[in-house]
């Protein structure tokens, strides 16, 4: 058993397979086989006549190891053709060559490559021979070898066309951005996706469970072939072992079988419990295939009534739109970069997440199986008419329907997942187009509600999508009057924009005060009655000459309403299942203008660190006891200014300190903020939240000095020498205190002694137009942030941060050695 929830099912999602997964860590398979593929490809950006041939000259070409996005290592700039859709970084062509040495496992064998995701308009070839195109950027796709596979040396080319930018609304990335492997199996098999389980019956004492299982056989007739179902839980124990005897025909072969799991632990958020199911294919004493899944045991209940019903209790989803990048990684992202990821968003007390807009890598759903995550899971953005000049719409037509099969057959035993979207904000879609797609899900899986953000006009969807447009005043209520039997979910409710340590006091909203492009012009007064309209905290700015491209974090820069607003409107309907706020973090991308990377729509910043709103939503969703404050406490030059300071907290009443004066205690109401306005002057503001008198957080701002020191702190203190493992290098500038100086925006460099590489830096400022993949960053309001990986050397490696004048920061990474059992195939590790 691997040591952390995080992994325990994780191998089984990337290669769908028992072979791979943590319940039996075993270098002895029967029938099946899965090697990492990831070590030791060749690349070269660019076009090359002949790259796809067995002997092409690749001796300098650059070594490297994928997932690999080769936009996010290049310079930002405005002449790139992506433009602000894209971040302002390059795209292009780029190709791949990985050479492998045929194995003697292989023989007589079915032996096929996966691809978890290239972007995009990918072409694969396996020594000379051209396997197939694929043009989706975000789909799951393989391509079998057998027929090509020589003895000896065999070379894998991939040529990756991202030359026609933009090819979608938000940063996409360019290459091999996810993970690859080679997958051997008998000439019986279960192909993939091909076993859904479903749990249709479900009380305390036991669980109905059905498999469909497909068996390709590319054999003769086999009769008397035994399939043996095990069902058991992450520490090995057996619930369920029954076999059953079948008759196998050449071709496809298609079992149904139900089966009875006692006494099952139901998967939720707060207990996401898992079972392994694993099928068996035997005959003659010969193992065909072993092939397993995870899956969940719950119920899905939605109606216009009581709203959602998980497990038959109320739940509402508190949920965030995400984009699949990483930030200073691009769209290559390590496994503890998205835990990392996660576990913030699960600490904020979120428990949803939609995929905005597209499949994302299968690691994202086996770690929301185990971290207790709610998934609204989106196919597309658009269909037929693009809404980007070169984006999916141009492939629609031809490839929709082996693209969306591949998703829902991909994803569909994940317990996670709980609603399928066919699109967002969909140009010109039509009824009978909407229907198409949701009869085509429908057959291939039937148990989950089927969505499509701001499709909500369209019949044929089960919950009724609302993206901004559900935002307006009533807008809600009027559908429902309209609508009574249809549930509503919020897709992308709300848009607020926030940006780490910034404050303004006077309200501002995006179309009067900073427009997108497709609102200038547009008056203020077409909307202003029609949204919610924000109290301005103080009378004059308090806080003046900050960049109109960065917002306040008082909850107080909105498109049509803020965090606050969103709860208390939407919490009590009936008919409102949950919303996914836009966003959860910033993503690279969808920016308004250069110089901005992108607009600051997430209430986590591009490297990770929260913003004040992340707390106000924490205060809201999390039941955790909990308080925060804002702003800081170091304003020099305001001395004796009265400042607005708000508590968030999630108790009953706060009472504020300064420097250990009380400021008087108040009651929490349904405003959702507590404010005082507390005349500046430097020292210790602390807040204490209580509970029924009781003391239960509190949270202390000190005035800090000047830049003394840079401070750091890490995630963890141990990786694997594996060339994966990540550790996250918090950077702050301190005062001599130990205080974090809230306006610092010193340059600090970067020193790797050891197995170690650098592989990004953020500091979560919009308009920092520094590289991210180089070895120093300036902070931004006092932070920044290193991304450290493992090499495959064991031993120690050093991270020194300098910054000219201050004292250094230094601290040590252990690298044990790497686990036993990787698959070795011809000289490299794959």
């Amino acid at each position: 058993m691997m040591k952390t929830s995080l992994y325990v099912y994780l191998s089984t999602a990337l290669a769908c397979s028992f072979t791979c997964c943590s319940f039996r860590p075993s270098a002895e398979h029967q029938g099946r086989n899965s090697y990492d593929f990831n070590l030791g490809w060749k690349f070269r950006l660019g076009d090359f006549s002949g790259a796809s041939e067995m002997d092409y000259q690749d001796g300098d070409w650059r070594v490297l190891n994928v997932p690999h996005d080769w936009s996010i290592e290049g310079k930002y700039d405005s002449i790139h053709p992506a433009g602000r859709a894209g971040g302002f970084l390059p795209t292009g062509t780029g190709w791949y060559r990985k050479y492998f040495d045929w194995i003697p496992a292989w023989k007589n064998k079915k032996v096929i490559v996966e691809f978890d995701g290239v972007y995009c308009n990918s072409t694969v070839w396996i020594n000379g021979e051209e396997l197939g195109h694929r043009p989706n950027g975000y789909i799951s796709f393989s391509y079998d070898l057998t027929p090509y596979l020589r003895m000896g040396k065999n070379v894998l080319a991939v040529r990756v066309d991202h030359s026609k930018a933009p090819s979608g609304r938000w940063y996409t990335g360019s290459g091999i951005y996810r993970n690859v492997r080679i997958t051997s199996t008998e000439k019986v098999y279960v192909p993939e996706g091909g076993l859904f389980i479903r749990t249709p019956g479900v009380d305390e004492k036991s669980a109905i469970v059905t498999a469909d299982l497909e068996i390709m056989n590319e054999t003769h007739k086999i009769d008397n072939a035994y399939v043996s179902y095990n069902i058991s839980d992450p520490g090995g124990r057996q619930y369920v072992d029954r076999s059953t005897i079948v008759t196998l025909a050449p071709g496809k072969n298609q079992i149904k079988t139900t089966l009875d799991l006692p006494n099952p632990r139901l998967w939720s958020p707060d207990n996401p419990n898992l079972y392994l199911m694993t099928v068996k294919i035997t005959s003659k004493g010969k193992t065909w295939d072993e092939y397993g899944s995870t899956f969940g045991v719950r119920t899905l209940d939605f109606s216009a009534e009581h709203g959602f019903l998980l497990n038959g209790v109320k739940t509402i989803l508190k949920g965030v739109c995400n984009h699949h990048d990483g930030g200073p990684v691009g769209a290559a992202v390590p496994v503890d970069v998205l835990h990392r990821r996660l576990k913030i968003l699960k600490d904020m007390g979120c428990n949803a997440i939609r995929t905005s807009h597209n499949p994302f890598a299968p690691e994202f759903y086996a770690m929301c199986d185990s971290m207790g995550f709610l998934v609204m899971n989106e196919a597309f953005d658009g269909w037929k008419k693009e809404k980007a000049v070169y984006d999916y719409g141009l492939y629609f037509e031809e490839w929709w329907k082996k693209d969306l099969e591949a998703f829902i057959k991909r994803d569909r035993n994940h317990p996670s997942v709980i609603i399928w979207s066919i699109g967002n904000e969909v140009k010109g879609y039509t009824n009978a187009m909407q229907q198409k797609l949701v009869d085509f899900v429908r057959d291939l899986d039937d148990t989950r509600p089927i969505t499509q953000g701001r499709g909500y006009h369209g019949p044929a969807i089960d919950l009724a999508g609302f993206n901004g447009h559900g935002e307006y005043k009533n807008r809600l209520k009027q559908f429902h009057e309209k609508n009574p039997t249809k549930p509503i979910v919020g897709t992308e409710i709300t848009h607020s924009l926030q940006t780490r340590g910034i404050y303004r006091t006077k309200t501002q909203y995006r179309r009067r005060d900073y427009p997108a492009p497709w609102e200038k012009g547009k008056p203020f007064s077409g909307i202003a009655d029609r949204i919610f309209l924000v109290e301005d905290l103080t009378e004059e700015e308090l806080f003046e000459d900050i960049d109109p491209l960065y917002h306040s974090s008082y909850d107080n820069s909105i498109v049509r309403m803020n965090i606050s607003d969103y709860w208390r409107e939407t919490k009590d309907l009936p008919y409102f299942i949950g919303a996914f706020r836009w966003t959860g973090f910033d993503y690279l991308g969808e920016s308004f203008a250069w110089p901005a990377r992108t607009m600051s729509f997430g209430v986590i910043d591009l490297a990770g660190f929260p913003t004040d709103s992340y707390y106000l939503y924490q205060s809201i969703w999390s039941d955790k006891p909990m308080v925060h404050v804002l702003p800081h406490w170091t304003h020099p030059g305001k001395e004796g200014v009265e400042i607005p300071v708000v508590v968030y907290t999630n108790c009953t009443s706060a009472e504020l300190f300064l420097n250990g004066k009380s400021l008087g205690e108040k009651p929490m109401t349904d405003e959702l903020r507590i404010i005082w306005k507390v005349p500046y002057t430097s020292g210790a503001l602390k807040v204490v939240a209580k509970t029924g008198g009781k003391i239960m957080a509190t949270k202390t701002y000190r005035t800090a000095g000047d830049p003394y020191a840079v401070d750091i702190n890490m995630d963890k203190h141990m990786l694997s020498a594996n060339q994966k493992d990540v550790v996250h290098a918090e950077i702050a500038i301190v005062d001599q205190h130990g205080e974090m100086v809230p306006d610092a925006g010193n340059h600090v460099n970067f020193e790797i002694k050891g197995p170690g590489r650098l592989i990004g830096v953020e500091n979560g400022d919009i308009l920092d137009l520094s590289p991210n993949k180089v070895n120093y960053r300036k902070a931004f309001n006092g932070k920044c942030l290193a991304i450290v990986q493992a090499t495959e050397v064991a031993g120690e490696f050093t991270l020194k941060a300098t910054s000219e004048g201050l004292k250094g920061g230094e601290i040590k990474i252990r690298v044990k050695p790497a686990e036993k059992g990787t698959a070795i195939v011809g000289e490299k590790t794959f």
